[in-house]
């Protein structure tokens, strides 16, 4: 009989590290954090106004 101590843990660690890096890729497409600021520009019937918000 073959001795099966320990052949089943690899792919624990290898199916534990995709759903990881899946978390990760997810994390940062979907709610990351963004250095880029918040602008708003209005147009009026006389002036234009832009609002950044960082």
């Amino acid at each position: 009989m073959a001795d099966n101590s320990g052949s089943g843990k690899g792919i624990y660690l290898i199916v534990g590290g995709l759903i990881v890096a899946v978390a990760v890729l997810a994390y940062f497409m979907f709610g990351g954090q963004t250095n880029e600021p918040e602008m708003e520009i209005g147009i009026g019937d006389t002036k234009i106004e832009i609002q950044t918000d960082e």
